[in-house]
């Protein structure tokens, strides 16, 4: 009689392999109209995830610069103290290999969002989760509107809504040995910007801008500067 060998079958636990779930994160929608400009998603793709035990997250970086930072349910746009957080990724062309990963340790909900504070994007709906369950109160669905609700409009108030200044004196400094001369100053405003700094961190500044004339004279036997441009008188 020929003898057979059969190998033990291995425990489910033992030849489940961790799955790679890969979620997109940003990145710009092309323009319909072909002179147009491309609008960015502010978005992951997937939004949420079913992930077991073991599992590790992929997370793609697009346009331009966003961040996974975890938080909690209730408070959507706020880091979690001791949560994870990938730190801003810029990647401003959509060049592949900008990657962040996690491993998943458990199948609680995992709440996350992207801290990028230029165009508020957890204020308009840029979060994200693992294992969140729909039939329950803390739905994802539910968790993306408490971002919006409670972020989408005060996250750059004083950024954006700036108090127009009182109206000013402008100086302009003549050439050397000339004394200075002072004209009043058209009521001055504010205007608000925003932009990225070295480290991929979000900044935002502030400009106070008036407008006058240049006294007589100014521009005489200058060069360079904004007296400089001025046609000789």
């Amino acid at each position: 009689m020929k003898a057979t060998t059969f190998l033990p079958l291995l425990s489910a636990s033992g030849a489940a392999l961790a799955a790679t779930h890969t979620v997109m994160v940003g990145g710009v929608k092309p323009p319909t109209d072909p002179t147009g400009e491309p609008t960015p998603m502010l978005q992951y793709s997937p939004e949420n995830i079913m992930a077991a035990a073991g599992d590790m997250v992929e997370f793609h970086f697009m346009q331009k610069n966003h961040t996974v930072t975890q938080s909690s349910f209730d408070e959507p746009c706020k880091a979690m103290e001791g949560g994870f957080d990938s730190g801003f990724m810029p990647n401003p062309d959509g060049a592949e290999g900008v990657t962040w990963s996690m491993m998943v340790n458990d199948t609680k909900p995992i709440w996350a969002y992207c801290k990028q504070k230029t165009g508020t994007h957890c204020g308009k709906g840029m979060v994200f989760s693992v294992n969140a369950v729909e039939s329950s109160d803390k739905s994802f669905a539910a968790y993306k509107q408490l971002a919006i609700q409670k972020n989408g409009t005060d996250l750059d108030t004083a950024a954006i809504a700036a108090t127009p200044a009182a109206a000013v004196s402008s100086t302009v400094t003549l050439a050397a040995g000339q004394a200075q001369d002072t004209a009043a100053a058209a009521a001055a405003t504010v205007a608000a910007g925003d932009g990225t700094c070295a480290d991929g961190s979000a900044c935002t500044c502030s400009c106070l801008c008036g407008s006058n004339s240049f006294p007589e004279g100014a521009a005489m036997n200058n060069f360079g500067g904004f007296a400089g441009m001025l046609p000789g008188q």
